[in-house]
């Protein structure tokens, strides 16, 4: 799928993509890597993205669209706090965040579950198994077994010089116990059968 949040349509649970790229990208090409890198997040930016976005609900839910009217202003008792959003940037920086490698009681989960309750009347949690391309594991950490294994070609030579020495058995088998000639025989074509007629 395109983008992530399809997985969760397919299930009927609402969800969204916020983001500054305006097609998918490859896997891991346009999006920076695998890890996180604390130093390298711009903090104002961050803070901006969280007011515009806060602003856009707000004024969705409020039927403010089309309005001049700030209710995350800053300077307000509703304004962003960056010392806050500095916090869960440090803990989100330290934590991997793929819905499936987190098992369901893991503390980042039930950190972001109180700090939802604290705003919001009721929180629910589902967990839902994303069906896709990747087969992901509920464990953050395990021990990873690799193993070398032969080629083909060393598939392919044991098997010529198992074959070889078959023949070459089946040979020294046949010429010790019924002769040279029974073993020239077996590859000469029998002779035809024809009736002849008078």
């Amino acid at each position: 799928v395109a983008w992530e949040h399809e997985q969760f349509s397919r299930l009927r649970v609402t969800a969204a993509t916020l983001s500054e790229i305006s097609t998918a990208p490859e896997l891991l090409q346009g999006t920076g890597g695998l890890f996180d890198s604390r130093q390298f997040v711009n903090e104002t930016a961050i803070t901006r993205g969280v007011k515009l976005v806060a602003e856009s609900l707000a004024r969705h839910i409020y039927g403010h669209q089309g309005k001049n009217v700030q209710i995350f202003a800053d300077g307000g008792s509703l304004a962003v706090n960056p010392a806050y959003i500095q916090s869960w940037l440090d803990l989100l920086s330290q934590t991997p965040r793929v819905a499936p490698f987190l098992s369901k009681n893991d503390p980042f989960v039930m950190a972001l579950k109180k700090e939802l309750a604290d705003h919001t009347d009721e929180v629910n949690m589902q967990h839902e198994v994303l069906e896709g391309v990747f087969t992901f594991y509920d464990l953050t950490s395990a021990r990873l077994n690799i193993y070398q294994v032969a080629s083909v070609t060393f598939d392919l030579l044991l098997l010529l010089v198992l074959g070889s020495y078959l023949i070459v058995l089946f040979s020294f088998l046949v010429i010790t116990t019924r002769g040279l000639d029974d073993l020239i025989s077996l590859f000469r074509r029998p002779p035809s059968r024809k009736v002849k007629t008078a």
